[in-house]
């Protein structure tokens, strides 16, 4: 009577400890799978990009809101990875970014990476033509180099421009009129002239040429132009409190200020 007892509590164990081997087994496979598909959810990356006076808006899987201008492209992982929130950016983006303490966001560009946790800024980042700019509107920004060494933190209305290979470091006055393109709307008051002309060449995807030997002045205390009237509204319409004609090149698609 006690070997059998014995023996069944020997069967008992036995049983118990495969019974364990299997739990530990099926936690550390489904441990191994949620982790290979975040790690191939992370490696694969997605693009969306604008056409040319065409813009988009897109939310990414954290809840980050980013809307593109004319003629820009935004890669982004289907699934962030678990130490930060990266994506690359060329062109023109408006980033609202939802806040996560544990995982940064950072922009990547030619230029720069712009490194965030919770905030909303308009990055400007050009390969072809060089340009690189970042502007804030809410939060708090680092502007880091490839070495993820930060040259610049900015708080809100401050921007920070690459001119002549340096960053250089600027405040904006009213900082929501200079960035509502994301409404649908050019400003035009207040803004130089060639910086006006290139708001235009982003924002319907065209070419433009000044050939005045001094850049013409807008007299306009007020004024903003809907994107979606058009480049030849838009160019009429600057032209009645200024000191410039202007014509459009078919051979050459581009319009010509004279």
């Amino acid at each position: 009577q006690t070997a059998s007892k014995v023996r069944r509590i020997r069967r008992i164990a036995v049983y118990a400890a495969s019974v364990a081997a299997a739990l530990i087994l099926g936690v550390f496979l489904n441990w191994f799978f949620i982790g290979e598909s975040s790690r191939t959810g992370a490696s694969q990356m997605l693009t969306l990009c604008t056409d040319p006076g065409q813009r988009a808006n897109i939310t990414l899987p954290d809840g980050t809101v980013v809307k593109l201008n004319s003629g820009s492209v935004l890669e982004y992982p289907a699934v962030f990875s678990r130490k930060e929130r990266r994506v690359k950016v060329n062109g023109e983006v408006m980033l609202n970014v939802a806040e996560d303490a544990k995982k940064p966001f950072v922009v990547e560009t030619f230029a720069y990476d712009v490194r965030v946790l919770g905030t909303k800024f308009n990055i400007i980042a050009d390969e072809q033509t060089g340009e690189f700019s970042t502007a804030l509107l809410e939060g708090k920004v680092s502007v880091m180099d490839k070495a993820g060494i930060d040259r610049a933190i900015l708080l809100p209305s401050q921007m920070v421009s690459l001119e002549e290979g340096a960053l250089k470091l600027s405040t904006i006055r009213n900082i929501e009129e200079e960035y509502l393109w994301t409404e649908g709307i050019l400003s035009v008051a207040g803004v130089p002239f060639d910086k006006l002309v290139q708001r235009m060449e982003r924002c319907y995807g065209v070419n433009i040429v000044v050939e005045k030997d001094k850049m013409p002045s807008v007299r306009y205390r007020r004024m903003k132009v809907r994107i979606s009237d058009g480049i030849e509204f838009a160019l009429n319409a600057i032209q009645r409190e200024s000191d410039f004609e202007w014509h459009y090149d078919d051979l050459t698609h581009t319009y010509y200020i004279y």
